[in-house]
């Protein structure tokens, strides 16, 4: 039955061009037009002769230097990338061209058949187009063709009107049949796609002929050589690829058009036309092949399709495969014309390029998810897109070498030489990818839970940077798999040498904040949160290096990382589960970083409060690698619990009482296992900190006490880097203070300080002191010097940490103090400096000196430092009046102070 004239079909059921897949089809195109370049440039003799010279003579000029290898080659590489973009650039502008070509021959072959007129059948089309919305530009033209034409379609010339052709057996009977057959045709004009389709018709009539052209000199020179055959594996995969997505591309807008017709009231002719078609016989070879290269899908299939919602393909495992396979085809592809090109290019685009190219490629697959989460089916199986991203990724990348006609992947680049780091790689990337699909399906939920297109954008944003940010890393990891101690380093300092990355992972909790559909008001996340949070922290903090050693620093270090990451963890897996889908995740990954930062920041806010010795860092983010590794972890547990709790079904009532104290105890239990057993795989150490941890090991013969003798020794030593010119002053014993017993302290707070009653923190273990002063004052009553006081002290136990930590207290309680001696005020302004890489461990402060007298003001510069060698302490007050501070010969004091320690007499 004919629908009523005013009946018209709802906004939303406008037919959407299928943007995922003409993106597929264009990517693999590209890659299809890369190897048509890579062939070109290898297949005249001349060009590969001179491309394997120039690359055997660099290697022989330059052996060991990458960097210069590559800059001999530079020409080499652009000619190489100017080929073989070329080539991609010919087959997208060829495919394009199809655009024009293939319509203009639709109309040309159908004025030759002939156009039959039937003005009741127009007038009945102008009804139909108007009542769908079409007017001015956008009315199709109607022809009604001969009866050579048996089935209906849809042609347009760019820029042009379309033209919807219709047999003319349907144009004399004005019914269901023909208002069903027009309507699905004006979906096909609604969707805006009818050009497009076009060219996606007809590109598997230029593979075959570019790449004979691309191949022609080598093939005419030496037939088909071995060389050949795996670039034309490749190129026939690709091609393959193309012509079945192609094929998909045809029979999807089919389904789509019959359900905007069915929609729009035209189900009962589409019925009737289906029920006549003649089934296809089930004799035929390869029925399956003939299913997956069809281009119009069986009439069955068509009048079933029409009461699913969502459809069948929509947002599940097989579209899921295409688009993540699309996506490491794009991947490899950018990878290798960025190394074609540039190698310093390659350098950057070996991460960042790929990264961003997955994740946009990856983002196709978003709208088939909204509309399946829009279905709200009582169990969407969340785990099959995810699923199906993982199996393309596992699935395309092995067969990338083959595309690229490479021995190694062009991405993930490994190492070559061992199938294990290959398979390790490979694996990775599809977890992550998986992860990705994970949060498209995440913001899908919202999408379909919410009226709000800017918080679902803004969300979807968010989630595409972090996704960009979870695949960067990959290229780098692969590269290293080979160099365990250069992983280690890379995961454990690496990560957050980079700003990019790092800001977007940030983005994880904003993009949390917007999937939820109100204000998280519930307390079990919090209280989860801070539980985790107080035994993270508290463990942080009671992490101690067993010794003074770099090596024990650097691990205590980075065990409290850890500490800080498996109590986010641990939240996050707890949260998620305890709490409903949708917002179960979103909540897990705001109480989970909430756990973290609050962890690291009760550990560094501690040892601010009481200066704990700082660990010898290299880099001065070291407070952002816990967060940074729990955005990395997140990510991948993403695609593990997003199917898993997407489920849909309620947590138990008992898992939410018991969510607290569960997360207490497995936090707690993980912290003890960080701390006995280690950091997991070894301490990260990158050459500079290694370097510190081999040179700390020539204290291991400097801790033990050493004898009165050779303590004083120690302060003597200085004499022998001290000007031959300058004096030594008698002195007061060690330990009593940087000034003279008859000068006053005006400000009581600063006394520890100014007279060194830190000491006091190993006087227990005090074996010995010496002290000796020097100075450049050789005319009493000068107004330019400099003194010099070295003091050492000998204990039987190591007391360098807890003096240190005393000094630092008091330096804290002492910004600035005033002396007065024969009642002449000094006033002394006191900072923090750094320390000198000397030593164990070491300290050292900075003051600024003020004298008024007799109307006239002299200033000074002072240096107090503390070098901790062994079981010996060593302290070194430098003050100057009128002259700049001499650091070359605090220096030189300090070093010869330490070699009388290290090698005593």
């Amino acid at each position: 039955m004919t629908a009523a004239p005013d009946q018209r079909p709802q906004p939303l059921l406008r037919p959407q061009p299928l943007l995922w897949l003409y993106g597929l089809i264009v990517v693999s195109l590209t890659s299809v037009g890369v190897t048509i370049g890579i062939v070109f440039f290898r297949a005249p003799l001349s060009r590969a002769l001179t491309d394997n010279i120039t690359e055997a003579r660099c290697g022989a000029l330059y052996r060991g230097s990458i960097n210069a290898v590559n800059d001999c080659m530079a020409e080499q590489f652009k000619l190489r990338g100017v080929a073989v973009a070329g080539g991609a650039l010919l087959l997208l502008a060829a495919t394009l061209a199809l655009a024009v070509v293939v319509p203009w021959w639709d109309l040309r072959r159908l004025r030759r058949f002939g156009r039959l007129e039937s003005p009741a059948a127009q007038q009945r089309f102008a009804e139909l187009c108007q009542r769908h919305g079409l007017s001015g530009r956008r009315v199709p033209r109607l022809w009604v063709a001969g009866p050579a034409v048996r089935h209906a379609f849809t042609t347009a010339v760019p820029g042009r009107r379309p033209t919807i052709v219709i047999p003319a057996r349907l144009a004399l009977d004005l019914g269901d049949k023909f208002d069903a057959v027009v309507t699905h045709e004006i979906a096909h004009v609604l969707a805006r796609d009818v050009s497009w389709v076009s060219a996606v018709r007809g590109p598997t009539w230029l593979f075959v002929p570019l790449f004979a052209l691309a191949g022609a000199p080598r093939i005419r020179w030496a037939g088909l050589p071995p060389s050949m055959i795996r670039p034309l594996l490749g190129f026939a995969l690709l091609a393959v690829a193309v012509v079945v997505l192609a094929a998909a591309l045809l029979r999807l807008r089919e389904f789509e058009a019959d359900h905007y017709a069915a929609a729009a009231g035209a189900e009962t002719g589409l019925v009737a036309l289906f029920s006549r078609a003649a089934p296809p016989r089930p004799t035929q070879p390869l029925p399956w092949a003939r299913r997956v290269l069809a281009r119009h899908p069986d009439p069955a299939n068509r009048a079933r399709s029409l009461g699913q919602a969502p459809r069948a393909w929509e947002g599940g495992f097989i579209q899921a495969l295409a688009v993540a396979f699309a996506a490491i085809t794009a991947m490899s592809t950018v990878s290798v014309l960025s190394l074609l090109f540039d190698s310093a290019l390659y350098g950057w685009s070996g991460t960042a390029v790929p990264a961003l190219t997955g994740a946009a490629v990856l983002a196709l697959l978003f709208p088939s998810l909204a509309r399946r989460a829009r279905a709200r089916l009582d169990d969407p199986r969340w785990w099959r897109p995810i699923a199906g991203t993982g199996a393309g990724i596992v699935l395309g990348a092995p067969l990338m070498p083959v595309v690229f006609a490479s021995n190694l992947l062009p991405y993930p680049l490994v190492w070559p030489g061992s199938f294990a780091r290959v398979a390790l790689a490979v694996a990775l990337l599809a977890l992550v990818a998986a992860s990705v699909v994970a949060l498209a399906v995440s913001v899908a939920e919202l999408a379909a839970r919410t009226d709000r297109p800017v918080v679902t954008r803004l969300a979807l944003g968010a989630a595409g940077l972090a996704a960009a940010a979870g695949l960067w890393p990959i290229g780098g990891v692969a590269a290293l798999l080979h160099v365990p101690d250069g992983l280690r380093l890379f995961l454990t300092y690496g990560l957050t040498r980079f700003d990019w990355p790092a800001l977007a992972l940030g983005l994880l909790p904003a993009y949390a904040l917007l999937s939820l559909r109100r204000a998280p008001r519930r307390g079990l996340p919090w209280l989860v949160a801070l539980a985790a949070a107080a035994v993270a922290g508290t463990a942080a903090i009671l992490v101690r290096p067993e010794t003074s050693e770099a090596i024990d620093q650097l691990r205590a270090q980075q065990q409290r990382w850890w500490i800080c990451l498996a109590a986010g963890v641990v939240v996050l897996i707890v949260v998620a589960l305890a709490t409903p889908w949708p917002d179960g995740w979103a909540r897990g990954v705001l109480a989970a970083t909430a756990t973290t930062a609050v962890a690291t920041g009760a550990h560094y806010g501690y040892g601010w409060l009481t200066d704990r010795p700082t660990e010898p860092d290299q880099f001065t983010g070291d407070a952002l690698v816990a967060p940074t590794w729990l955005g990395y972890a997140m990510l991948l547990l993403a695609s593990v619990l997003v199917p898993l709790i997407g489920r849909g079904l309620p947590p138990p009532p008992s898992v939410r009482w018991l969510a607290p104290a569960g997360a207490t105890v497995l936090t707690a239990a993980v912290a003890l296992a960080v701390v006995g057993l280690g950091v997991p795989g070894g301490v990260a150490m990158d050459a500079e900190q290694r370097h510190t941890a081999i040179y700390t090991d020539r204290y291991a013969d400097a801790r033990h006490a050493l004898t009165p003798f050779q303590t004083e020794r120690v302060a003597q030593s200085s004499v022998l880097v001290i000007p031959s010119t300058w004096e030594i002053l008698n002195s007061t014993p060690a330990g009593n203070g940087i000034v003279s017993p008859d000068t006053a302290v005006l400000t009581p707070a600063c006394e520890p300080l100014v007279r060194e009653s830190f000491l006091a923190a190993g006087k227990p273990h005090l074996k010995a002191t010496g002290q000796r002063a020097w100075t450049s004052d050789t005319v009493e009553g000068g107004l330019t010097y400099t003194d010099v006081t070295v003091a050492a002290y000998t204990y039987d136990a190591p007391v360098g940490e807890a003096v240190l930590t005393a000094a630092r207290d008091a330096l804290r309680a002492c910004p600035s103090f005033t002396l007065s001696q024969s009642s002449v005020p000094s006033d002394y302004q006191t900072r923090a400096a750094q320390p000198p890489a000397i030593g164990e461990l070491s300290w050292r402060y900075d003051s600024t000196m003020t004298i008024s007298a007799g109307g006239e003001t002299a200033t000074g510069d002072n240096a107090y430092v503390v070098v901790v060698a062994g079981y010996t302490l060593i302290t070194v007050y430098m003050a100057t009046i009128g002259e700049p501070l001499d650091e070359k010969l605090l220096q030189r004091v300090l070093e010869t102070a330490e070699h009388d320690v290290l090698f005593p007499i």
